[in-house]
């Protein structure tokens, strides 16, 4: 089928501007609302995709400036509908971040803020601690982690640092209103954004234990059927305390009060407090304590291989928010083993330079942002500089070798893709700010058109945001709430050669990672939503956000 692929969103007037077309003509042309050509151009043939399995054509019309709407037309084929405007991410900027309200868990959501999407409280039992004869504890509130209505603090601390580093990093950002209960009631101290991260942060602070250490996560023993949050009454169970999460958790609570103290030096000096008893025990327990489910236990386990990335971070945040040499000293010795371990590893999740990276397995990244805000000149700092350089250059190259300008490569496409996508386009944000290139922009204006619409499923991976935005998440609350449209701003996982669900698996193995994506409340291996892909969108495009919203 003839198609012409384009960001479904739009674009900024100096950005620079394509759509992709997987069939041969002479000419294109670009056509107002009023039905008026603005533009004509000749497409240039870049040839076959091997991501995409397509023949492609590109069509640049960066030329084109004036806001307004447009579609692209090419011999009879139409394109979705797409605005240039100086504002044209503040919708998806605002629904984006709307989303951490409404995966709010133990509040409920109101009418007034949630419309339609209200709920009640959910999840307010104590927890039993897993093993152990103690008695419960209370440790309501946070978000929901993702499809399911489990609680994880290494994936919340991840979250809160993409959100959080956002607001250090571009200074437009703290003046987005998201239209929250917080933002409206008489104390108005904190900006909308942290506001929202203040619920996470508060939900934190709970899973700490009175010796610094973290517990792993809160979840019913299950995964939930299909219900309502608050129709979910199972015994709710505090899992193991690990490294991972008391590391993480020391980094996040560090660079927190970074924030929080131009706001609420009460709070922040709280957060601090319980940073450096997180802290406390690491440097107690100095060997790692990894996590494994519970034997019979399906909720999600987040293990990883190795705490050294988030000692590195903990120790990272530390320095930058106390100053202290101490700290700075443990994070180069940090970097020493990460760099031995990462020579040796067998089995890395990603692709690239470690100390770049900002999932939730791999967060020596988030600890190398830590040492820019810092800004000493120090000789860690220097080598970060110079890794998060030599990465953008390996992403440009990337980018290059596709029709479609991603800085991604066919072992890339595997479950939450656009993750891997995102993770990138955040690297390219940070390099950018240490040397601004316009190659890098370029190449995140790129990322943002296939996650919005120019990609060869012609579909934009953000609920509400888009004429064809997909709209079946692997979310129990839409799938079940009697609503058709999904709460708008939900990132979807994306194409995923693995096809690890029953449905997925109907998809032809030699199918194309590009196309290897079904709009399915089923497909939880494609089709899933996560606090911390949300946040990674929205670090992306704090970076190009103004603030008039």
């Amino acid at each position: 089928m003839n198609r012409i692929f384009v960001n479904q969103v739009g674009f900024l007037p100096n950005a620079s501007k394509k759509a992709v077309l997987n069939f041969p003509c002479e000419s294109f042309s670009v056509l107002d609302t009023d039905n008026h050509v603005v533009l004509q151009g000749r497409p240039v043939h870049f040839g076959g995709d091997d991501i995409s399995d397509e023949d492609v054509f590109v069509a640049d019309f960066s030329q084109l400036t004036k806001p307004g709407k447009y579609i692209i037309e090419a011999e009879k084929n139409k394109s979705a509908t797409f605005e240039i405007s100086q504002n044209v991410f503040d919708k998806l900027t605002h629904d984006v971040c709307k989303c951490f309200y409404y995966l709010r868990c133990g509040h409920g959501l109101e009418q007034k803020y949630a419309g339609k999407y209200f709920h009640s409280p959910c999840h307010l039992t104590k927890a039993t601690v897993y093993g152990e004869d103690v008695e419960p504890v209370d440790v309501s509130g946070g978000w929901h982690d993702a499809g399911d209505y489990g609680r994880y603090s290494t994936a919340g601390a991840v979250a809160v640092a993409h959100l959080l580093y956002s607001v250090r990093l571009f200074e437009n950002f703290i003046n987005l209103k998201i239209d929250i209960p917080e933002e409206n009631c008489d104390k108005g101290i904190l900006p909308s954004i942290l506001s929202e991260v203040k619920v996470e942060l508060d939900f934190l602070m709970k899973m700490q234990r009175k010796d610094g250490s973290v517990w792993h996560k809160v979840t019913t023993f299950n995964h939930a059927p299909f219900i309502m949050p608050e129709e979910d009454k199972e015994e709710l169970f505090l899992f193991s305390v690990s490294s991972l999460a008391t590391a993480d958790i020391a980094a996040v609570f560090a660079l927190a009060y970074t924030v929080y103290k131009n706001f609420d030096i009460a709070y922040a000096d709280l957060l601090l407090e319980k940073s450096l008893k997180a802290y406390e025990w690491l440097e107690n327990n100095p060997e790692p304590l990894l996590f494994k489910n519970a034997e019979g236990s399906n909720t999600g386990e987040y293990p990883e291989p190795e705490d050294y990335s988030n000692r590195f971070w903990a120790a990272c945040a530390l320095y930058e928010a106390t100053g202290n040499k101490n700290y700075y000293e443990a994070a180069l010795g940090l970097k020493d083993k990460i760099v031995k371990y990462d020579e040796n590893a067998t089995d890395k999740g990603y692709q690239g330079n470690v100390f770049t990276c900002f999932g939730w397995a791999d967060v020596a990244g988030l600890g190398s942002l830590s040492l820019i805000l810092k800004d000493e000149n120090s000789d860690l700092e220097n080598f970060v500089r110079d890794c998060f350089g030599g990465e953008a250059d390996r992403l440009l190259n990337n980018a290059r070798q596709n029709g479609f300008g991603l800085c991604m490569t066919k072992e890339d496409f595997i479950w939450g893709s656009n993750m891997e996508l995102l993770k990138y386009m955040m690297v390219l944000c940070v390099a950018d700010t240490i040397n601004h290139k316009a190659e890098y922009e370029n190449v995140i204006t790129s990322g943002l058109d296939y996650l919005l619409g120019c990609n060869s499923m012609n579909v934009s991976y953000v609920t509400g945001n888009g004429e064809n935005a997909f709209k079946n998440p692997h979310l129990r609350p839409t799938a079940v709430d009697n609503i058709d449209e999904p709460w708008p701003g939900l990132v979807s996982g994306g194409p995923n050669v693995g096809l690890q669900d029953e449905l997925a698996m109907s998809i032809p193995k030699d199918t194309a990672p590009m196309k290897c994506f079904l709009d399915k409340v089923e497909c939880y291996s494609l089709n899933e939503i996560t606090i911390y892909w949300n946040s990674a969108l929205a670090f992306v495009i704090a970076s190009f956000y103004n603030g008039n919203s």
